[in-house]
């Protein structure tokens, strides 16, 4: 049985100006990562900094739930997987939210309460397998925590606490479900090593890092070959290396100049999509095995927060305002990308009153302002999924009279975590967006 003892997370207001557009939360609308549903690839959920959009048919149309659904006091760039049935999970600070396949309905697990839930995993084959890292604080000291679902509906502890261990990331090998990927830092977060299992979580080997890299990502894992793992790092520099042998030895195959926020692998295996502010890069494996070196493939001055390569296509995250979308994807290898998402279209979730997300109504209006929406919007994704939901909903009103401070003007307050909390904040937004 694991402590219960742990720390509380201090938070300190700090007052400033904010710019326009801005959002209740402070911060620039922009999405951040897009997950697909393994057994439904029209079914995607793209976290955003207002809030969860998800579309069911492959983003012809899509549909907000707000922050608050989720959690009262919002969230900031938390970790989500799809699992079995469509259901969402989703890495808090203080624990696990699970939601129905709406998005409309969240609940807690009272298993991990108070945890830091940092980040989760899924089971590509099997999206009733996933796994989650959390980082628990015991007499003043970090460990991990690793816990897994076999069903999607219920968590549990995969072994004893990882002593002196901040998770970043992890990853499952697909062809060896067992086989467990784990990047870290030490509890002094200086130190950065790989853990591994090959028995789902229950024993653990440890593999140092890279040469020089003391905060390391486990970013995928190859899809036929699970020895092959990526990992990226971003301090001392940013980089992207692959180890061919299990974590044991890496090899640095990218240097960047700037965070590589967006990372993915092609569902085959063969290329690797990396970029940030700077633009996007295809890699590919032509010679690797015969012992060549990984050659760029394909250029984009795309500026990309986020990338996730499905059988679709590869999915970016980009910035509405300089690349013209907010959601694109590329059938082409990254060399062109097709606008799937703006702002102005997004619609409310139209959810029943008494649902988690029945209050996310009254918030539409300031948002819709805040990203260039209609407040009449009432055209909803998410409403008739399954085919037999449209009557348990209800349509955001026309003309309502919302708050509007959300507006262009803005909110004159953000919140600032103390710095512990800042560096795992910091650390959540460098890591991979769910294979990019």
């Amino acid at each position: 049985m694991r402590p219960t003892a742990r720390a509380g997370l201090v938070v300190v207001v700090v007052v400033a100006g904010l710019a326009a557009p801005a959002l209740a939360n402070g911060r620039y609308p922009s999405a951040g990562q897009l997950v697909v549903d393994h057994a439904d690839a029209r079914h995607m959920v793209v976290r955003t900094t207002f809030g969860l959009l998800q579309t069911f048919d492959a983003g012809s149309h899509w549909s907000l739930i707000c922050e608050q659904a989720v959690s009262p006091q919002g969230f900031e760039d938390p970790e989500i997987v799809v699992t079995t049935g469509g259901q969402i999970a989703m890495g808090l600070p203080d624990g696990l939210a699970v939601g129905d396949p709406t998005g409309c309905g969240w609940t807690r697990d009272a298993e991990f309460v108070d945890d830091n839930v940092i980040d989760l995993v899924v089971n590509g084959a099997d999206p009733a397998m996933a796994y989650l890292a959390a980082a628990v604080t015991v007499n003043g000291a970090f460990n991990a925590l690793i816990a897994g679902t076999t069903d999607g509906v219920t968590w549990s502890d995969t072994g004893a606490l990882l002593a002196d261990t901040y998770p970043l990331t992890i990853e499952i090998a697909p062809s060896r479900p067992q086989r467990l990927y784990l990047g870290a830092e030490d509890g002094n977060l200086e130190l950065g090593f790989i853990d591994v299992s090959d028995d789902g979580g229950a024993s653990w080997t440890t593999h140092a890092g890279p040469d020089g890299v003391n905060a390391v990502y486990i970013s995928a894992v190859d899809p036929q070959d699970a020895d092959r793992v990526y990992l990226r790092s971003y301090f001392p520099q940013s980089g992207l290396y692959v180890s061919d042998d299990g974590a044991a030895t890496w090899t640095l195959i990218y240097q960047s100049e700037v965070p590589l926020t967006g990372f993915a692998l092609s569902p085959d295996g063969q290329h690797v999509a990396v970029g940030g502010a700077n633009g996007l890069t295809i890699l590919g494996r032509a010679g690797v095995d015969a012992g060549g070196g990984y050659a760029t493939a394909a250029n984009a001055p795309l500026p990309v927060d986020c990338l996730t390569w499905a059988s679709a296509g590869l999915y970016a995250c980009a910035d509405e305002a300089t690349a013209g979308f907010t959601i694109g994807v590329s059938t082409d290898g990254g060399e062109t990308f097709t606008p799937i998402l703006h702002l102005k279209d997004l619609t409310p979730a139209s959810c029943a009153s008494t649902s988690s997300a029945g209050s996310c109504a009254a918030q539409w209006c300031s948002t819709a302002n805040a990203i260039g929406a209609s407040c009449s919007s009432t055209i909803d994704a998410g409403a008739g999924v399954d085919g037999d939901l449209s009557g348990s909903f209800v349509k955001a009103e026309t003309g309502c009279g919302c708050e509007t401070a959300g507006g262009p003007s803005g909110f004159d307050f953000v919140l600032v975590l103390a710095l512990m909390a800042e560096r795992s904040r910091s650390r959540k937004a460098a890591r991979r967006t769910i294979g990019g």
